[in-house]
């Protein structure tokens, strides 16, 4: 299966002194300017610093990134102490991210990405739309890590000021504005089980008397990694009953019927080779036997992603204290390979003969001439 999800944004935007917008849109340019070491506008629209803030806002800088090794934007929010149930591995397995792959988000306190909103420069950036059905989830992955001057974090409700996507709290990621010159980045990461990831980003800069320019594009490259390569991840069904163990998948269990084909001829009984065949024979005293199958070994604990993201803006300060920004996001995703379990239950529609059966309604019937039946141990079933 193949995943692939493309965004694009943009926003041109006219700012003067006096005038109230969202936060981090309205940029006042006042006639004396003065160096200001950190400013935070997320969560308010009034201006302040970390320490006068009476949110509770983290800020990290692009300084902070670098000493954490420039991490890509999911490792980053994982990182967060905030920040829980993050998407962007493979998590086939949570129905919030079905069609999701490749996907990253945020999670404040737990209560769910569609509550937590996402912010470039203070704008809202769009949902993504191929992932999570549309229910307005960014996937975080668009951003290019190398044109991150800062990260802003409120870590507390901001509905009143933003709406209801904000009630879990606001990331609003803001792009380097001071950056001057060329920054070209590489790197590598060795994966036991995996051929690694790595990645590479390019940023130019330039920065005039009345006017500031940024380029940045970035490409990183996960490589996949299954979940028969770490031991933890499969767990037989007394360690781990929660570890992907299915009792409707096949093998299956069987009912003998009598020779008139719609009475039963005897009790349930699972398949003879189901733990030869790497199942759980289920527990002896079971109402109805069942051969539990693992799914999980089948499974990606990391499915292989290409990430591309291109970023510009401009600035320009027009006259009468007025700034001209534009800025565009063009980002593109691709799971070219999505490993899923072969084991799930059958998808077909049951048999007509069954179907005939009225305590078997919806179950599979095989016929006495079926050549799987003929080869099947005589001694474990009764209607052969």
């Amino acid at each position: 299966m193949t995943h692939r999800s493309r965004l694009f944004a943009s926003s041109v935007g006219l700012a003067a002194s006096g005038l109230l917008g969202a936060a981090g849109a309205a940029q006042a340019q006042p006639e004396s300017r003065s160096t200001v070491e950190e400013v935070v506008v997320t969560g308010s629209y009034i201006r302040g610093g970390v320490q006068t803030n009476a949110l509770p806002v983290d800020v990290l800088t692009a300084e902070d990134l670098q000493r954490r090794g420039s991490p890509t934007v999911v490792d980053l929010l994982k990182n967060l102490p905030a920040s829980s149930g993050v998407l962007g591995d493979s998590n086939q397995f949570d129905n919030r991210a079905l069609a999701s792959e490749g996907t990253g988000s945020v999670n404040l306190r737990g209560i769910g990405p569609q509550r937590t909103l996402v912010l470039l420069n203070g704008r809202r950036m769009p949902i993504n739309p191929a992932g999570q059905g549309g229910t307005g989830v960014v996937d975080t992955n668009m951003i290019p890590v190398a044109a991150i001057g800062r990260l802003e974090v409120l870590k507390d409700g901001a509905a009143a000021t933003y709406g209801s996507d904000a009630i879990a709290g606001v990331v609003n990621f803001i792009t380097r504005r001071d950056f001057k010159g060329l920054e070209v980045n590489a790197d590598y990461s060795a994966i036991e089980g995996s051929r690694g990831n790595w990645g590479l980003s390019a940023t130019y800069g330039w920065v005039g008397e009345r006017a500031n320019v940024l380029i940045s594009a970035g490409w990183q490259h996960r490589s996949e990694l299954s979940v028969r390569d770490r031991d933890w991840a499969v767990k037989s069904y007394a360690d781990n009953p929660e570890g992907g163990w299915n009792p409707i998948s096949s093998p299956h269990s069987f009912l003998p019927l009598a020779a008139n084909g719609l009475n039963p001829a005897g009790t349930p009984q699972r398949d003879v080779a189901c733990a030869l065949l790497g199942g759980f024979a289920g527990f002896a005293n079971a109402t109805t036997p069942a051969c539990l199958a693992q799914a999980t070994p089948f499974d990606n604990l990391v499915e292989k992603e290409e990430h591309y993201q291109v970023y510009a803006e401009v600035n320009f300060d027009l006259p009468g204290d007025v700034l001209l920004h534009v800025e565009g996001l063009w980002g593109r995703t691709e799971v070219p390979r999505w490993a899923t379990a072969p084991s799930y239950p059958a998808l077909g529609v049951p048999t007509a003969e069954a179907q005939a059966i009225p305590a078997q309604a919806g179950a599979y019937y095989v016929p006495a001439s079926h050549p799987g039946l003929i080869a099947y141990p005589p001694a474990a079933c009764a209607c052969c």
